[in-house]
């Protein structure tokens, strides 16, 4: 079983996936998630397990972790029992218990600004980087650094799905020549589309192995997808983002900025919504070596 052989098992575990990400505090036991695939518990727990290297229970556990950690890092202040309930953790004790086994440490002994590490992933990506805070302060002010707010109203995205999303950056190259093949055959016009990449995982928290990694294209409302190609509609929501022009490591220091420095002293924590890339100028127009784009996290007020 490929991803690339079996579309419509993987366009059911992509339902499962989005749906685990936005129902963290819901009832995601077997069956449930096996009815939102529509297969039965077993074929469903064997087909999931084989199309993401990870079964049903690990996936939920790692998405609520993920969720609670990248709550803890935006907000100093958040007490960790508040974060756990959130995530649909039982009680802050069970919370604690999983933090410490996927992560090897307590939540409490974690400072909330260092890569959560661990034998499982160990990465901080090479090459990149790991700037302090007060630095990243320096680097906001001599980049030009400006946090913008916005309202984005819902919009539709055909989308393509990359798992293990950090091996190869051609995978990604081609996706996307794929996904505008796609759409100009469908009769889209590239001047009326916007290019987005969302980071569904966190590198710096989730195995690389496991990392997904979607690329989009805003398309209108009526359009579905076929084949690899994937829509689903992104809410309503307000968007903090950072503009950035120049290379990948303009990009990560702009992207350290937003969740290392603005992030955590401003008043907003991350929705539970993927980080997005949103391209001003499209990386078929300018290549892959230079980019012009918004950072970009969608935000709710804190409180």
């Amino acid at each position: 079983m490929t991803f690339q052989s079996d579309n419509h098992y993987l366009t059911r575990i992509n339902l499962v996936l989005n749906h685990i990400r936005t129902h963290l505090t819901d009832d995601l036991s077997l069956d449930k998630l096996a009815d939102v695939a529509g297969f039965s518990a077993f074929h469903f727990h064997r087909i999931f397990t084989t199309l993401t290297d990870e079964t049903v229970h690990q996936c939920v556990l790692r998405l609520r972790l993920e969720r609670a950690a990248a709550l803890l890092k935006a907000d100093p202040a958040l007490a960790i029992g508040d974060a756990a309930a959130q995530c649909g953790f039982e009680s802050a004790s069970v919370f604690s218990r999983a933090f410490k086994r996927q992560y090897g440490m307590t939540a409490r002994a974690w400072d909330r600004q260092a890569p959560l590490k661990n034998s499982k992933n160990g990465q901080v990506l090479d090459g990149f980087p790991r700037y302090t805070v007060e630095h990243l302060r320096d680097i906001g002010h001599e980049e030009g650094f400006q946090v913008y707010i916005r309202e984005q109203p819902p919009q539709r995205l055909a989308y393509i799905r990359l798992m293990d999303s950090y091996s190869s950056a051609d995978g990604l190259f081609k996706a996307y020549d794929r996904l505008l093949a796609w759409y100009t055959a469908h009769g889209g016009r590239l001047s009326a589309t916007t290019v987005i990449g969302m980071s569904q995982d966190d590198p710096e928290v989730t195995p690389l192995k496991l990392c997904r990694y979607d690329i989009c294209l805003t398309v209108p409302e009526n359009w579905r997808g076929e084949g690899e190609v994937e829509t689903r509609i992104m809410p309503a929501c307000h968007l903090a983002y950072v503009r950035c022009i120049g290379d990948i490591f303009v990009v990560d220091r702009a992207w350290q900025y937003l969740y290392r420095g603005w992030l955590p002293r401003s008043r907003y924590v991350p929705d539970n919504l993927p980080a997005m890339e949103v391209y001003r100028r499209r990386p078929d127009e300018i290549g892959w070596e230079t980019y012009d784009l918004e950072a970009t996290v969608a935000v709710c007020i804190i409180g």
